[in-house]
């Protein structure tokens, strides 16, 4: 399951993109027990989260896992970016895109 921000303009507009494009389980953080997912409330603040059975991974590695999980196209694009070198870029970059949200939405 993909765990986003659903306070944020730009997280529920990404939810809404990859919801438009496949089905992929997920929900806003305010709608979940978070404990129950082993999250905080500081973690979904900072990242988006991928947690399913035996997996958690957080930033871009969630959105690969996402992308991955509408399969086509957008799944192999979620497996590019999920090996060196690009997987190296996306920490930075999504870091960077998280801190400027609010400018995109």
């Amino acid at each position: 399951m993909l765990v986003y921000d659903g306070g944020c303009g730009f997280c529920r507009r990404c939810a809404d993109w990859l919801t438009a494009r496949g089905d992929v389980s997920m929900a806003p953080s305010v709608d979940l027990d978070l404990d129950r997912l082993g999250l905080t409330e500081a973690e979904v603040a900072a990242a988006v989260w991928w947690v399913a059975a035996g997996e958690r991974l957080s930033g871009h590695r969630a959105v690969a896992r996402g992308l991955r999980e509408i399969g086509g196209c957008w799944g192999l694009v979620g497996r590019v970016i999920a090996v060196p070198p690009l997987v190296w870029l996306g920490g930075p970059v999504y870091r960077w895109v998280a801190a400027n949200r609010s400018r995109f939405g």
